[in-house]
């Protein structure tokens, strides 16, 4: 079962108060086994799969399944000798530290980072330099956590990909500075059509990506021609009116097209493609 979608669900317990590797490494407990077991149940994951996200977001290390486990009980045990040696309570997290640097040695060279810079970094990593919106990596991890979330809540979700029409003949007459510079207007537009719980990112050299949470088919296709028409407000240096951006457009939508992230990324590749045969700006949605 994927776990992609795991790490925002984690993110959301903190943010109520339940964190997960406190309560699983017994610093800390809940009311009742069975509001633990509960919360564990409603995650997307199962309770194996577990100790690999929860290790990795204390690492950030993703160590195979069989792997996980068995450091989870190495740390659990190395966790009771240490608060014996030190006749004190040692955190889970402290203890997991010490035995993954001093016993197993798996982590080298450890440096600590507060949460609020670290996430700062995460920020800047995920974001593509020259258009400002997420990067592909970003996009791809977003992908599967939605998929995750949309499949467990029978909740629709969509994703556009969207190209822009001659774009290598902007970066020949104009130069990359130029091209840059167009990028950036349709990165920016991108983002003021879209909703905030949808996630925008670069795909490639002159493609773009929406991802439209709890969003069917049609809704998608509105939201495509809106992005469409918008574009047309983008002008292209040294160009009349006539040389203003057009985007091709495709969409595909779960679960009408499509079942996997795979899949979705290919239909809506497709869908795409099929808009640049038939003469390029325009939008095309995968048939159910």
């Amino acid at each position: 079962m994927s776990c992609m979608s795991l790490a925002k669900e984690l993110k959301e317990l903190e943010a109520q108060g339940i964190d997960l590797l406190e309560i699983l490494g017994k610093d800390r407990h809940l009311d009742s086994p069975e509001a633990l077991q509960k919360i564990i149940s409603a995650l997307s994951c199962s309770d194996d799969n577990l100790y690999v996200e929860l290790l990795f977001q204390l690492t950030w290390r993703r160590f195979p399944l069989e792997e996980a486990v068995r450091i989870w009980a190495a740390i659990t045990e190395h966790k009771k000798e240490l608060e014996k040696t030190l006749e004190r309570e040692v955190g889970f997290r402290v203890a997991a530290l010490d035995y993954l640097f001093s016993v197993e040695k798996i982590l080298q060279g450890v440096r600590l980072v507060a949460r609020a810079e670290f996430e700062s970094i995460l920020t800047f990593v995920n974001i593509d330099e020259v258009t400002g919106v997420h990067s592909r990596r970003y996009f791809n991890e977003r992908l599967g956590e939605e998929l995750g979330r949309a499949r467990r809540y029978s909740h629709p979700l969509s994703m556009l990909i969207i190209d822009l029409d001659n774009f290598k003949q902007v970066n020949d007459r104009c130069g990359h500075v130029e091209g840059d510079s167009v990028l950036r207007k349709v990165g920016r537009m991108l983002m003021d059509t879209t909703r905030q719980a949808d996630v925008v990112c670069r795909f490639g050299g002159d493609e773009f990506a929406v991802l439209l949470p709890e969003t069917g088919s049609e809704d998608a296709g509105r939201t495509a021609e809106r992005i469409r028409l918008a574009a047309a407000d983008i002008s292209i240096p040294g160009e009349d009116e006539s040389g203003n951006v057009t985007l091709s457009i495709g969409c595909a939508a779960f679960p009408e097209s499509c079942d996997e992230a795979e899949e979705m990324l290919a239909i809506a590749d497709q869908m795409c493609l099929d808009v640049k045969r038939a003469g390029k700006n325009g939008v095309r949605i995968a048939p159910a």
